[in-house]
């Protein structure tokens, strides 16, 4: 019995090639791409769960007011973790990291000069607790006494090996930041899903005394304080208790309401608010919607088969009558035609997975990931097991159901018709949903790719082409009156400034937008209330260069120290000031300094276009640059670089040279959503190509049913026009069915996307225009393309057996 079900399945998928390749290639395609996406969703949700207590394990995070809602940082003033380990018993322990990012870390040699490495990521102070909390198998060296002294170092296999040759490093020194470190341990290499990705971490105890003067008011995001709690229950004894705890340091001082509240550590990939040391987070709405799709590229492959299946079932009415007036029961040709299926979805889902394979090769490249695809994973196998059977009942049973269901009487005398058939109407709702799925994706498409376009071509407020950015590795304090010591700093802008090509440069701590954002607080004379501002340390050279327009007052003088302050729009505004003008010589008290406000500046944007333009306010302060913006000529821009170079490494010969180009940093604040429109771009157009394999299907089964009717109207002089419109109006009404349903949805979830952004475009009818035509214009060619073939063909050829 099975030998001739599969004899006669294997006859079947090979008499009808066309519709065997149709479903096989909509299959293959639909579950390659669900495959690739389940990997991408699985490597986000499986960040830090590889640590044994990560129920367990809360990071101490800060909420404060701001100028408008709320403020939110995951790092805490370098002093909580001792008071928290103090005041909460309840946490069994504590653990405070300090992050760099741009570390230079110098090998000493016996002879001849140092090794340098810079190391963008990964170098971070910690104490010896981080291992009582987080698991980080440790290869060589006391994982409980590694970072208990001063100057100890543990490093990662691969670092130890890149700095020293050999794994075990145990002895060997390191430089700092004008300290030695002894490594004291080798750990194993983090892997590529946490958001602790530590590669060098140094005791924090050798820098704790110039931490501890910072004191309860300053407050860094790479500074994060870590907590095991192994008794949920003592999780809402801490937070209940956290009031007084807040009162106890900050008192009075607490002008701007801040608060600490405890992070559970799964969701540190996730929730945008506060970031991880990775700086990256993936929303899980972002997650939820690449589930979405995955899902739809299945069910629209499966709405396929079942088109195409229901819709050819016509022609093996005679064979189902045959079979049960021999005897043959409707399970028995429920399990044929299901066993026809499964053969079909097997092998899709092999072809699928090799796809899989190679696909990875670019989208590993594309996302800078390391995504595998194996059958050694147990989740990929259940996961393909779970596909291929879900596939085989869901695209064959509805099919196998509609077929062995004809009256053998019926279909022996050819009495079965398509319209007549119950899988008529059923297909016609299928198709709806195809055009439903596929006008929603199309849309959100083009609301996504239109948000990256108003990204890149909104106007910032200052200008940002042929701009790099240099580092300025030695911080200098303010010169005294007198003092015959020459500044580096400003000897470097001197010198770049004289170059070839080069047309100004400027000090300061961060360019116009940034990443690196310096808040404080202030008040303004004639009232007591505080405001909170972001500040930027800018030289003169600084409003020229990015081209800031100075509405009133002056730019700023080049001091050491800060002599007044140049504020933006909004700050002016924020307090009151409806003239730009009307600001100029009001004194402002920050940082301990009552200076007035010698210039007004339009506003103009300091981060990504998620927020909206905050307060700014900018000075003089030679000890906080940390940078230098170069404008610079776009002929022989390389060789005007190779010359800068020269000068830098002239000036700072202990330190590694590199730069950025303003645009390009700019461009990595929108990298993840600019990854999303492309992933959603290619998934929308497997999505769409699937349902183009479907339409042709029935495009061509509608013109082999209609052969002779097309041939009879062409002879009673019908023309080409009005047949294609034959076969394209039932098609044309089931679109505008799919966009009806489709519009509401799409317009919905687009504004909940672009909700996050503070600057975005509006989701108007010609957004849904387009996503209609587009939809319309993909169904009329694959429909008419086969609707031409049919309007065409010679009718004799289907007449003249008549």
């Amino acid at each position: 019995m099975l030998k001739n079900y599969l004899k006669t399945a294997f006859r079947n998928l090979w008499r009808e090639k066309n519709k065997t390749t149709l479903n096989v290639l909509g299959l293959t395609i639909g579950v390659a791409g669900s495959l690739v996406l389940f990997l991408l969703v699985r490597y986000h949700d499986s960040f830090d769960r590889h640590h044994a207590n990560r129920d367990d394990i809360y990071r101490v995070v800060t909420t404060s007011d701001g100028n408008v809602g709320k403020d939110y940082s995951s790092g805490v003033p370098s002093v909580l973790p001792e008071a928290f380990k103090n005041d909460f018993p309840e946490a069994d322990q504590v653990t405070f990291t300090s992050y760099m990012s741009g570390s230079l870390i110098t090998i000493p040699q016996k002879s001849g000069e140092p090794k340098r490495f810079q190391e963008d990521q990964g170098v971070t102070f910690a104490q010896p607790g981080f291992f009582k909390i987080f698991d980080r198998k440790i290869i060589s060296g006391d994982r409980t006494k590694g970072l208990e002294g001063a100057n100890e170092a543990i490093l990662s296999k691969s670092i130890a090996l890149k700095y020293f040759g050999k794994e075990d490093a145990l002895g060997e020194i390191l430089e700092f930041d004008k300290h030695q470190y002894k490594v004291t341990a080798v750990m194993e290499d983090a892997p590529t899903n946490t958001d602790l990705p530590f590669i060098v971490m140094l005791s924090y105890i050798t820098v704790k005394a110039d931490y501890d003067k910072k004191g309860w008011g300053s407050t860094s995001s790479d500074e994060q304080c870590y907590i095991l709690v192994g008794d949920n229950r003592k999780v809402s004894t801490i937070e209940s208790r956290m009031p007084q705890f807040v009162k106890k340091y900050l008192g009075e001082k607490n002008r701007d309401n801040r608060t600490f509240i405890l992070q559970p550590l799964h969701t540190l990939h996730f929730d945008e608010r506060f970031g991880n040391y990775n700086y990256n987070t993936v929303s899980q709405s972002m997650l939820l919607a690449l589930k979405v799709i995955a899902m739809l590229l299945v069910v629209t492959a499966c709405i396929n088969f079942i088109n195409l299946t229901t819709a050819d079932a016509i022609k093996r009415s005679k064979e189902v009558g045959i079979r049960k007036t021999l005897g043959s029961s409707r399970k028995q040709l429920v399990a044929q035609f299901l066993g026809e299926t499964f053969m079909i979805t097997l092998f899709s889902v092999v072809l699928a997975f090799v796809i899989g394979l190679f696909s990875l090769k670019f989208l590993n490249a594309f996302l800078d990931l390391k995504l595998s695809l194996s059958l050694s994973d147990p989740a990929v196998v259940i996961f393909v097991t779970g596909v291929t059977l879900v596939v085989s009942l869901f695209s064959g049973l509805y099919p196998a159901l509609v077929v062995s269901g004809f009256e053998p009487a019926l279909a022996l005398k050819n009495k079965i018709s398509n319209k007549n058939s119950s899988g008529y109407l059923m297909r016609r709702g299928l198709v709806i949903t195809q055009f439903f799925i596929s006008q929603v994706l199309i849309i959100g498409t083009i609301v996504l790719i239109t948000q990256m376009n108003y990204f890149r071509s909104k106007d910032l407020g200052f200008r940002k082409d042929a701009i790099i950015t240099v580092p300025v590795p030695v911080r200098e304090e303010p010169a005294l009156a007198d003092s015959s010591k020459t500044s580096r700093m400003r000897t470097l802008r001197g010198e770049v400034m004289r170059l070839k090509g080069v047309e100004l440069a400027s000090l300061n701590n961060s360019a116009p937008a940034s990443n690196s954002v310096s808040s404080t607080d202030f008040k303004i004379e004639g009232t007591d209330k505080f405001y909170e501002t972001q500040v930027k340390t800018i030289d003169s050279c600084y409003l020229p260069l990015f081209g800031l327009q100075l509405l009133a007052g002056h730019n700023l003088t080049d001091y050491d120290t800060a002599q007044g302050f140049v504020v933006n729009e909004k700050l002016a505004s924020m307090l009151g000031y409806k003239n730009p003008q009307e600001i100029i010589g009001k004194v402002i008290d920050m940082w301990k300094k009552k200076l007035p406000v010698t210039g007004v500046v339009k506003d103009f944007h300091t981060v990504s276009l998620r927020d909206p333009i905050e307060a700014t306010i900018m000075l003089n302060r030679i000890r906080n640059y940390r940078s230098m913006a170069i404008k610079i000529s776009p002929t022989n821009m390389q060789e005007t670089i190779k010359e800068i170079q020269k000068t830098w490494e002239t000036l700072y010969p202990d330190f590694i040279f590199s730069y950025e180009f303003l645009d390009e940093s700019i461009r990595k604040f929108y990298q993840s959503e600019e990854r999303a429109s492309a992933l959603l771009s290619i998934f929308t157009t497997l999505a769409i190509f699937i349902g183009c394999l479907g339409l042709f299907g029935l495009a061509s089964f509608m013109a082999n049913q209609k052969t002779k009717e097309i041939g009879v109207r062409k002879v009673m002089g019908a023309s080409v026009q009005s047949i294609i419109l034959l076969f394209t109006k039932e098609f044309v009404f089931l679109i505008v069915i799919g966009f009806v349903v489709a519009a509401p949805l799409a317009w919905y979830f687009s504004n909940q996307w672009l909700s996050q952004f503070a600057y975005k475009i509006n989701v108007g009818p010609v957004i849904f225009f387009i996503g209609l035509v587009t939809t319309f214009m993909i169904a009329m060619l694959t429909v008419g393309y086969r609707s031409f073939r049919a309007a065409t063909a010679n009718p004799v050829n289907s007449l003249k057996y008549e």
